[in-house]
């Protein structure tokens, strides 16, 4: 059975009408974008779609703007076929979109996130303290020398291990622009960022505690499946680490070669990049030949996916079934009510909701949608008997509108406690 990790870039995404399609053609994308931009106070649609290279490139903008594409293209899949992957990664701002596919940081909390990390970045930014740049063509103890011999080792750091022969280095300008030259010299490829800061790297501690403070006040969701963490270049699944986590993204190197390790590990032999371009499937490929890459912002890829998962039966368990979902949310959640008369209107309920199954698909879509809610609510009345507690309920409700792409659709039928 194949297996799939999902992957979502970071810098380098952005250009000008990524992510049009997706909002042309789902309304479940343009939802997203018109989500994101209400929270970041920013018209992002029109900013991906008309806005100019320099504004785009904007820091604060370009991660926003990645951000909601990456999550309005993942929304998209799912609204297509929705089959879960074993894991998820995401590369530095892709990290965040990771996360949002994941489940465990809702949208609205991750454009608060990110909205409060551009201003952190670019107060700091405004010192001009440095830059970044992508080395290519080279390998890792090249750049590791290049920056000993300098004598710079506490100005200039190898701030992301992309591939074998793609790497970053952040430091500051000055400290840069000599090892720039050394790596040139070496026959290294020097593509400087001059509008990215110096991140990933300790030229951004003095920003961590307040991006800390603020990340801590969120409150994270348990995962439906892991990702793996820019960090450790490990498995990411408890939500009280993730505050942490995100802090140290700001001063430590992206592992992303080191994270591609694990795919071995756990069985993964197809990556999906939830892209509106290809940009890490082939360091994916460098590093492990036999997976088999797609990007489901390219048409081509989105046909061959569609192929797949239509001609193998078994993918059909891993599609999101809202009325299965919600059959497996009443019959997993433990009873904590020992009053078996209350208890048998939860089998009620459970006979009901399963009776719906073949009726939903019947239906034209408002109908649908009241339907939904219903159920819903009945759902949250069987919870409730079940003694479940508030913030439980609340989790799974949610969990439930996210994996089925119903969250705009029903957020607003449904009695949330």
């Amino acid at each position: 059975m194949d297996k799939f990790a999902f992957v979502f870039p970071g810098q380098g995404t952005q250009f000008i009408q990524m992510g049009k399609f997706f909002y042309d053609s789902y309304d479940i994308a343009k939802q997203t974008y018109e989500e994101a931009s209400e929270v970041a106070g920013i018209d992002l649609q029109n900013l991906c779609f008309n806005g100019s290279v320099s504004e785009l490139n904007n820091f604060t903008n370009m991660q926003l703007c990645i951000l909601a594409t990456e999550v309005a293209i993942y929304r998209s899949y799912v609204h297509d076929f929705g089959v879960r992957p074993q894991l998820s990664i995401g590369h530095s701002i892709g990290e965040y979109a990771a996360l949002v596919s994941s489940g465990a940081v809702n949208l609205e909390d991750a454009i608060r996130i990110m909205v409060r990390r551009g201003e952190l970045i670019e107060k700091l930014n405004e010192k001009e303290i440095g830059y970044m740049s992508i080395i290519e063509g080279t390998n890792y103890q090249v750049i590791s020398d290049c920056i000993k011999k300098s004598g710079l080792d506490n100005s200039i750091f190898i701030s992301c291990f992309n591939s074998n022969s793609q790497f970053a280095i952040s430091g500051e300008s000055h400290a840069l622009n000599l090892v720039e030259q050394q790596l040139i010299d070496n026959e290294a490829m020097v593509t400087p960022l001059f509008n990215s800061p110096p991140i990933h790297s300790p030229l951004m501690n003095e920003i961590c505690m307040d991006f800390l403070e603020f990340t801590s006040s969120i409150e994270f969701n348990q995962f439906n499946f892991p990702i793996i963490s820019n960090y450790t270049g490990k498995l990411l699944s408890d939500p009280s680490k993730i505050a942490k986590y995100l802090t140290h993204h700001l001063v430590n190197p992206v592992l992303f070669s080191q994270s591609m390790d694990l795919f071995d590990k756990y069985g993964i032999n197809k990556t999906i990049e939830m892209s509106p371009k290809l940009l890490l499937s082939e360091f994916i490929k460098e590093n492990n030949p036999r997976i088999e890459t797609y990007c489901y912002g390219l048409i081509n890829d989105r046909e061959s996916l569609s192929d797949l998962f239509n001609s193998d039966k078994n993918f059909e368990k891993d599609m999101p079934n809202f009325i299965g979902r919600s059959l497996s949310i009443l019959a997993s959640t433990e009873n904590k009510n020992k009053n078996e008369m209350e208890f048998n209107e939860v089998i009620a309920i459970y006979q009901t909701i399963r009776n719906e199954k073949d009726k939903l698909e019947t239906l034209e879509q408002e109908q649908k949608k009241n339907k939904q809610a219903e159920i819903i609510n009945l759902l949250i009345k069987a919870l409730k008997i079940k003694k479940v507690d508030s913030k439980q309920i609340n989790n799974v409700i949610k969990a439930l509108l996210d994996e089925t792409n119903t969250m705009y659709e029903l957020g607003n039928k449904i009695k949330i406690l």
